[in-house]
């Protein structure tokens, strides 16, 4: 393989929704550049006489995933692949009356003006977004920076009226929490130039983790190097891939890290976990070095290469089909879960739980307002007991509650607002606590407990 700079992109199709081919590409000086490049570098051979027509008809006969890019739209994709754009700082999903918030991000306009997620958007600027599709209602959304917009939406039974201005908004890559039972949750976004870094801080602001769970459903894939790079994370991962070039094959190797995530993983995915997210959920596949929880992912096994040229115009072109380090296709095939299931976060937490190894007792079912009496059966300090106590959903953090004693060995935990029906929980006391004898216990235990009214 030719050794130079290449823009290699793992990016799945829909991911360009606003980065569409033009009915025609027009005329430029460089026709005959771009003609040379897809002769010798396109994945496949191509009949002679296709290379003698215009760049539209050209594009017309390849795969779907290469793509003519104008010097705008050029900036626009690898705008999107580094998550930035011009917004209010949300994301939506499809509904029967318009879109519904899926995600408020920190220090946004939509974070300032009270959005939430679960808010249903009806309109903006007076245009009903009820019937209409979801890539046209995100165009209603856009716009230039400083240009404002309004927005009519249903948020806690209430329809109110906003205006909001829109800005530059750079999206994190990365987010996540620490959740119940020393469990690190990482939600990988897209695979980006920032990934890395990201993941590296945000892990490390977690403290001390048993077990971490990854992410990658909706992931639309991003650069090659982000997903070589978040496999050198994982301990004993050394490939990432092997691709097939037209005339050669190469095989792409983890990034040889020194941080790693040294605690045992679980990763999660699903159908439109794509591209460089299946590069990085084959590698750990074959390697056993995660659990994988989920879906079948989409199945896009084309690597592009992005070309950008002096006009500030550019081509992504397929020029190699990839497999996994034990040349399992992944085109058009995709990688299968470990554990299938369309509750993939609460099935991985439940299993990182297990490995705590505490006492487990059977489920309890119980009332929404209920609490919960917790007999040591001696004497305690009360303080350790308390800091000892976790309640938590399966695939979320603590929650507050008081604890009252009624006696020296007897506690009343009372959580501070009633929990979620049909939601699975977990009440959790870690070992180590203390009686006022100073004897300090040694087993932890587990509690599960399922809402039902």
């Amino acid at each position: 393989m030719e050794t130079r700079l290449r823009i290699l992109v793992i990016a799945l199709v829909s991911f360009l929704a606003l980065s569409f081919l033009p009915s025609t590409i027009q005329a430029n000086s460089n026709e005959e550049e771009i003609k040379e490049y897809i002769k010798n570098e396109y994945v496949d051979e191509l009949d002679p006489t296709l290379l003698e027509q215009d760049l539209t008809t050209i594009f017309d006969h390849l795969d779907v995933y290469s793509t003519y890019f104008s010097k705008e739209e050029l900036r626009d994709f690898k705008n999107r692949i580094n998550r930035k754009y011009v917004g209010i700082g949300i994301s939506v999903e499809a509904h029967e009356e318009g879109l519904q918030v899926s995600e408020v991000y920190k220090h946004t306009p939509a974070e300032k003006a009270g959005i939430k997620v679960g808010t249903i958007i009806l309109s903006v600027n007076g245009t009903l977004l009820e019937r209409k599709n979801l890539e046209q209602s995100i165009t209603y959304l856009s716009g230039e920076p400083g240009s404002s917009l309004t927005i009519t939406v249903l948020q806690d039974s209430k329809t109110k009226t906003l205006t909001l201005t829109r800005e530059e908004i750079q999206l994190p890559a990365v987010t996540g929490k620490r959740i119940g039972g020393e469990t690190g949750y990482l939600k990988i976004h897209m695979f980006s130039s920032s990934t890395l870094t990201e993941l590296e801080r945000l892990s490390q602001s977690m403290g001390n983790v048993s077990h971490w769970i990854i992410d990658l459903r909706n992931n639309p894939g991003g650069y090659l190097t982000a997903a070589q790079q978040v496999l050198g994370v994982f301990p004993g991962v050394e490939t990432a891939m092997h691709a097939q070039f037209r005339d050669t094959t190469y095989q792409y190797s983890a990034s040889d890290l020194t941080y790693k995530l040294d605690q045992s993983a679980s990763l999660l995915i699903n159908e439109n976990s794509a591209s460089a997210s299946e590069i990085v959920a084959g590698s750990l596949k074959d390697y056993k070095a995660a659990t994988l929880y989920g879906e079948t992912t989409f199945g896009k096994g084309l690597m592009q290469e992005l070309k950008e040229f002096s006009d500030g115009s550019g081509v992504k072109l397929s020029i190699a089909r990839f497999f996994t380090p034990q040349h399992n296709t992944i085109n058009e095939v995709g990688i299968e879960p470990d554990i299938p299931t369309s509750t993939p976060l609460l099935d991985a937490h439940s299993e990182a739980l297990k490995e705590l190894r505490y006492d487990r007792f059977n489920e309890l079912t119980v009332d929404p307002d209920k609490t919960f009496t917790i007999n040591t059966n001696t004497s305690v300090i009360m303080e350790e007991l308390q800091d000892a106590i976790h309640l938590f959903p399966l695939g979320g953090s603590d929650l507050p509650f008081t604890l009252n004693k009624e006696d020296d060995g007897t506690f009343v935990l009372d959580p501070d607002q009633d929990l979620e029906l049909n939601q699975k929980y977990r009440l959790l006391i870690e070992p180590g606590w203390r009686g006022t004898n100073g004897v300090a216990s040694t087993k932890g235990i587990m509690q599960p407990i399922s809402i039902h009214p």
